[in-house]
């Protein structure tokens, strides 16, 4: 079970890059659904980053098949206050009580950010997008719907969707 994810940003050359000089982590290079820019590299192993600007995270919830393939999504959240936080941790772990009903849903998680700010990831990792945006319509995705623009309760919100990229 993963513990921790560390994440950084990049193009396509640099994040090559990196993968070429550490090949001992298991890593996983990310292109944009929209464009070729922003590529996403993923670092996996649960060891120390090397990444000279990473993003940590804490892995807080995790279900799924650890089947790194498909179609990504990144539900980014940033809350103003521990209580605006707290309620939406209860609505996930409603969420989360049904995941296993989500058909092409091969991995979830919900990642926090090791930082000051109040920040949380739900990555969704699906057989492909027609399954994430099926799920999206769904009654079961109703936990999440308050969360799709910013409230009160919410700071800010923002969603990127990548697919896997084969490095050369």
């Amino acid at each position: 079970m993963l513990q921790k994810i560390s994440s950084t940003f990049g193009s396509r050359a640099i994040l090559t890059d990196y993968l070429k000089k550490q090949p001992q982590h298991p890593m996983i290079l990310l292109k944009p659904a929209a464009g070729d820019e922003a590529f996403q590299l993923l670092d996996i192993s649960g060891q120390a980053s090397f990444f000279k600007n990473p993003l940590h995270y804490t892995v807080r919830y995790q279900t799924g098949s650890d089947n790194w393939h498909g179609f990504f999504n990144f539900m980014y959240l940033t809350f103003p206050s521990m209580d605006a936080a707290k309620v939406f941790l209860a609505k996930f772990g409603t969420l989360a009580a049904n995941q296993g009903q989500w058909p092409g849903c091969n991995n979830f998680y919900l990642l926090q950010l090791v930082a000051p700010k109040l920040q949380y990831v739900i990555l969704s990792i699906w057989q492909n997008s027609a399954d994430y945006f099926n799920w999206r319509k769904s009654a079961e995705f109703k936990p999440l719907r308050d969360y799709l623009k910013p409230s009160v309760h919410l700071q800010q919100v923002y969603q990127a969707t990548y697919s896997i990229e084969q490095a050369n």
